[in-house]
């Protein structure tokens, strides 16, 4: 009789994920991390599966950069920016992925930040993290559901699945499993 396999749905906040570790790999770990390099980023996800798993499919739920903005009365051209067009062909490239489904929130602009840049949240993701997390655990689609993210909202959502008998993994990550 062979070993048990596990079908596991991968949830990633890519703006929370990249934020707390990849930015944090740049400050303090001083390494020089591309978070627009998707093969490294597979090889990221991927590092959190066992070899008894399979990937069920990995959702990544990112925003759609803002094109413009309007502060103090003048329309501001982000589209311009290199990391408007870096974050566009990021998009492009990996919403063609096979297993990657991109879920997309909004960005809502909040002013200025005092380096001149935007300031700007994202909208809705959690919402559609929770939306995923009910409709895999309800439907049974997996076994398991990975999730890479440090934003409890979503806490609420995580039990639900495992009340519907689905095992929840906090992905942790000590290293960045050879991201740099």
């Amino acid at each position: 009789m062979g070993s048990l396999t596990y079908k596991v749905a991968i949830l990633v906040d890519w703006e929370n994920i990249r934020k707390n570790i990849f930015e944090y790999a740049t400050r303090r770990l001083k390494l020089k991390v591309d978070y627009n390099d998707i093969d490294k980023i597979k090889k990221f996800i991927h590092s959190f599966i066992e070899s008894n798993e399979h990937i069920y499919r990995i959702f990544l739920y990112v925003s759609s950069p803002l094109r413009e903005v309007s502060w103090k009365g003048k329309r501001i051209d982000l589209s311009k920016a290199k990391a408007y067009q870096s974050h566009v062909a990021f998009l492009e490239k990996i919403s063609q992925e096979e297993l990657i489904a991109v879920r997309r929130g909004k960005l809502k602009f909040r002013g200025m930040l005092s380096d001149g840049g935007p300031d700007l949240v994202q909208k809705q993701v959690d919402m559609l993290i929770g939306l995923d997390i009910a409709h895999l655990s309800y439907n049974k689609l997996v076994d398991r559901i990975l999730i890479l993210c440090a934003d409890t909202d979503i806490i609420p959502a995580l039990k639900t699945a495992r009340i519907n008998g689905i095992q929840i993994i906090v992905g942790y990550c000590e290293d960045l499993y050879g991201l740099s």
